[in-house]
């Protein structure tokens, strides 16, 4: 009966240990995710920001954008 017990607790404890595991695994894929949408988002913000620049203190400058909407 002992051993039984045991044997038990041990399927339980694992079980426990692998859901922990699992829902570790699941976290550090969104915390990825939210890395790569902050690095995207600050990228196209940056872009963004060096066009206007250009825009402003380079009268010759025109962005892929606006030569696409010119043809």
């Amino acid at each position: 009966m002992k051993k039984l017990a045991k044997f038990l607790a041990l399927i339980v404890g694992l079980r426990y240990i692998l859901k922990i595991l699992s829902e570790n695994i699941d976290v550090k894929i969104q915390i990825e995710k939210l890395r790569n949408e902050i690095a995207n988002l600050e990228t196209e913000d940056l872009e963004n920001k060096l066009k206007d620049f250009f825009k402003k203190y380079d009268p010759k400058f025109k962005d892929k954008e606006e030569n696409q909407e010119d043809f």
